[in-house]
């Protein structure tokens, strides 16, 4: 038997059992970009909290946490499956992120600490320090720099992938058929009688690559930037190019990546992401994989972040290209992150003050977990500049 996820009280409810200062600082971490998307991670961490109240009472043990938190059947074994020890890593490593960056002010601290679940506030130790503060916008400032110019528009533009219907209004996608006139091409697998009724058709768009979109408008909406989005489907060169533009999606479905991708350095193929760099050896292939680690479904994406100028002078165009909406919605969540955004400048040698290279390419590696592809963890794991 399949149980509903356990719903804990919404952080500030009279149902809630902690405290109001402890409501109000889960508030917070919960509605900060570390935790945008992260459904699955949101529901353990409101579960271990609220469980955490009452210090008398024993902590929650895995097999709870998966079945009243998680929505896992009454047979989960955390010895074949180990969702619960994966998300916690996720949280604690979200809260350290957290507390280190944009909640480095607040008044508490909570922790998880390993060994047992069980949710610790306690009041933050402040270090006496004659440094001024550190703006927290910082990175993203001196990476998203192109974009912050009030002058030039900025626009994000999201794939919108092609569906075919049939006259009984089941939706068929395949994602090598990506031309409204190609329906004859899935006779092969459908009957032809079906496939002669196909009509194609645009009425849905990629979770991940939606998740990446909001997060990325949050983004700019907090450093003051107004942002516009557009389908590439239907949008043009025309208005493009007079834009700093954000392109998201996979050069199969989207015009505009797949002719603004470098020749030489990472591409996106069709089935992988290609290492085309002219200092390589020889040509490496980057395929995602789904794999289990026990009981618990895993998956391992790879995504292509890409910097170039626009072709209209001065202006920019950033791309996060991958074959699975998910490696876009990690690639681009990071890029929101300060803590994150600076270990990228880190890389690409512009740190303690260096300038942002004008072209490059980093290429991301995305993990995620369990059937909905929550992502995990993401990584850069190579660089490319263009020249170097």
């Amino acid at each position: 038997m399949v149980r509903a996820p356990h719903s804990a009280a919404a952080p500030g409810s009279e149902g809630s059992a902690l405290g109001l200062e402890e409501r109000q600082l889960l508030q917070r971490i919960l509605a900060s970009p570390r935790f945008a998307h992260a459904h699955l991670l949101k529901r353990v961490l409101e579960y271990v909290c609220e469980r955490s109240a009452d210090p008398e009472a024993p902590p929650p043990k895995e097999h709870e946490i998966a079945i009243e938190a998680m929505g896992r059947p009454e047979s989960f074994d955390p010895r074949t499956d180990p969702i619960v020890r994966v998300t916690m890593a996720g949280v604690r490593g979200r809260l350290l992120a957290y507390f280190a960056n944009e909640g480095r002010e607040e008044p508490l601290r909570l922790t998880i600490p390993k060994g047992r679940y069980r949710a610790v506030f306690t009041e933050a130790v402040r270090e006496a320090s004659g440094e001024p503060a550190t703006a927290v916008t910082s990175a993203l400032s001196r990476f998203w720099a192109p974009y912050l110019r009030r002058q030039t528009p900025v626009v994000i533009a999201y794939t919108e992938p092609l569906f075919f219907r049939d006259a009984r209004g089941r939706y068929v996608r395949d994602l090598y058929v990506n031309e409204p006139a190609a329906a004859e091409e899935l006779s092969r697998w459908l009957r032809p009688s079906a496939a002669a009724a196909l009509s194609p058709c645009y009425h849905y768009l990629s979770a991940g690559e939606v998740h990446c979109l909001l997060s990325l408008s949050r983004m700019f909406h907090e450093l003051g930037i107004p942002v516009e989005t557009r389908n590439s489907r239907l949008a043009s060169w025309g208005e493009l190019h007079l834009v700093n533009l954000v392109l998201l999606g996979s050069p199969r479905t989207n015009l505009f990546l797949r002719s603004l991708q470098p020749e030489h350095g990472f591409v996106v193929t069709e089935r992988s992401v290609e290492d085309r760099r002219r200092k390589a050896r020889r040509r490496i292939a980057f395929e995602g994989k789904r794999y289990r680690d026990g009981e618990l479904p895993r998956r391992t994406e790879y995504a292509v972040i890409t910097r170039r100028p626009s072709p209209a002078p001065g202006n920019a165009v950033t791309m996060i290209a991958a074959n699975h909406g998910r490696a876009i919605e990690g690639a681009g969540h990071l890029l929101t992150l300060e803590d994150r955004v600076q270990e990228l400048l880190e890389r690409l040698g512009a740190s303690e003050g260096r300038p942002l290279p004008e072209e490059f390419q980093l290429l991301m590696k995305v993990d995620t977990i369990d059937l909905d592809d929550e992502v995990v963890h993401v990584e850069c794991v190579a660089h490319h500049v263009a020249g170097g």
